[in-house]
């Protein structure tokens, strides 16, 4: 039997690769897994940046957010705005200190890629992006 898909699926190698990579720098910054990967989502959210933004990553849970969101802004990298229509929802925004951090984070996520899709063709990455959409959906369906 090919568990390929598999391991694919449940992620297990790629986590490990990702740990791998990104550990150096979550040393260097004092960040946990979960810093890097909500200021990676904050540098491509654009109007899309509250934690309820986050959450639908479905990765981690509200107090996750809201711990890391507090970690991130004592250490300068986050800034938090309360939205003018919804006192309750605040938006969150990269600050210039997070430039470093973020600039390292975007090329080590470039490396994992490269490594990830080494010997995939562009056409083959278009289907897995095409089938990885379908499979999603379907998840959301059930969830």
């Amino acid at each position: 039997m090919n568990y390929s898909l598999d391991t694919l699926l449940y992620g297990m190698q790629f986590r490990r690769l990702m740990e791998k990579e990104m550990q150096p720098l979550e040393t260097e910054y004092g960040l946990y897994k979960i810093d890097v990967q909500i200021l990676l989502y904050l540098k491509h959210a654009g109007a899309h940046n509250t934690s309820k933004d986050i959450m639908r990553l479905n990765m981690f849970t509200r107090g996750h957010i809201s711990q890391s969101l507090s970690r991130l802004q004592k250490k300068g990298y986050v800034r938090m705005e309360q939205d003018l229509e919804d006192r309750r929802c605040t938006h969150n925004y990269l600050t210039e200190n997070a430039s470093d951090a973020i600039s390292k984070i975007e090329r080590i996520s470039k490396k994992i890629k490269e490594i990830v899709l080494e010997g995939v063709t562009e056409e083959e990455q278009q289907v897995l992006a095409t089938v990885a959409q379908k499979m999603i959906r379907n998840i959301e369906k059930v969830l």
